[in-house]
């Protein structure tokens, strides 16, 4: 591999094995020969689409958001062309790719915890899936090139998780920026899952009409206070 390329290969799409905070781990990442030339991020927003008897429609009720999945098509080469000569072989990558993604941990009974980092592209997952393509043999039938399609699910590590919910918790005070079109009971169910306490949202702030709103100002939803 030549010095150019070797300059390179930190700037590469890399897996990191991390713990389950997403701390990354004392451990070989697997460090990508060449770039994705795409990642395909999937977003999936679940509906409650059931038609009551006699109507020809509905209006879908929100369930949840489902994490976030992404795809990444890796490719593997142990021709040496593009590494200056330098032959690493299909068979080995592959290992390590699967020791990254795949190997159980014994410690936790799992597969990794993984971070996946490429330029500003930066994610807390899983490996749902991967597959090998062979797509080039020797003479003697050894891969030499292969692709390698995988399939990621976003994940929140358990100490961000806590923070998130923290900074959302009814207990604390939180302030809101009203936009063009909001209204106040909604404001209220977003930040304490009860639009009922609109009115008393309505009185802290000293609103004359919390029916029509500013936009631009700033509403304060104080805590709620515990029985």
């Amino acid at each position: 591999m030549d010095i150019q390329s070797a300059a390179m290969l930190p700037f590469n799409l890399k897996i990191l094995q991390t713990d389950k905070n997403g701390l990354p781990k004392l451990a070989v990442p697997f460090l990508a020969m060449f770039n994705p030339e795409n990642i395909a991020i999937n977003e999936v927003v679940k509906w409650d689409e059931k038609n009551p008897a006699g109507q020809a429609g509905s209006d879908p009720t929100f369930m949840s958001i489902k994490p976030r999945t992404f795809t990444l098509d890796l490719i593997l080469d142990g021709t040496g062309v593009n590494t200056n000569g330098v032959k690493i072989p299909v068979t080995v990558q592959v290992l390590l790719f699967r020791a990254a993604t795949t190997t159980v941990d014994g410690s936790i009974h799992r597969p990794n915890y993984l971070l996946i980092q490429y330029g500003l592209f930066i994610c807390n997952c899983v490996l749902t899936s991967s597959t090998v393509t062979y797509t080039m043999f020797d003479m003697f039938g050894l891969p030499i090139r292969a692709k390698i399609s995988a399939v990621f699910t976003e994940r929140t590590p358990t100490g961000l998780g806590n923070i998130l919910n923290m900074l959302s918790s009814p207990d604390l005070t939180h302030s809101v920026q009203v936009k063009e079109g909001d209204l106040l009971p909604l404001l209220t169910y977003q930040v304490y899952n009860n639009q009922n306490y609109y009115l008393q949202v309505a009185k802290v702030n000293k609103l004359k009409n919390f029916r029509k709103l500013q936009a631009g100002t700033s509403l304060v939803f104080p805590p709620i206070a515990s029985k």
